[in-house]
């Protein structure tokens, strides 16, 4: 004989299933967050942004880091390169994005070149590292 299992009891467990399955990937997406802001390259172009003066002027102080999309990011990278690396960025007076290129060269990471643009005026950039 086949017991029967109550509706309630299966829209309970997916219920659970659904909301651990959600927190895990949510989770794990922190995860790979945290471990690309420990990431060298990363440290590096957001000195740079608070280090200069003009950045400082435009977005105010101080200067925070936003989310950035981990997906969208992750296909900037390869061979040893970062092209056009977004991050959003706010400070006390606007809001805009860093924007930021990099190479690995002997193991080292190296900030090629790293522009801000502004949320109020995205047709300019302000130069923050010039490419060499």
């Amino acid at each position: 004989m086949i017991s029967r299992i109550p509706l309630k009891t299966l829209v309970k467990t997916a219920t659970y299933i659904a909301i651990g399955g959600i927190t895990a990937a949510i989770v794990m997406k922190s995860k790979l967050e945290d471990r690309v802001r420990t990431q060298p390259y990363y440290r590096e172009s957001v000195r740079l942004l608070r280090a200069h003066p003009g950045a400082i002027q435009l977005l105010g102080e101080p200067i925070k880091e936003m989310g950035f999309d981990i997906g969208e990011e992750t296909k900037k990278y390869g061979e040893g390169k970062i092209e056009d690396f977004t991050l959003p960025v706010k400070g006390s007076q606007q809001r805009g994005k860093l924007h930021f290129w990099a190479e690995r060269k002997d193991d080292k990471w190296n900030v090629t070149r790293a522009e801000l643009e502004l949320d109020s005026d995205a047709s300019r950039r302000l130069v923050i590292r010039k490419p060499e």
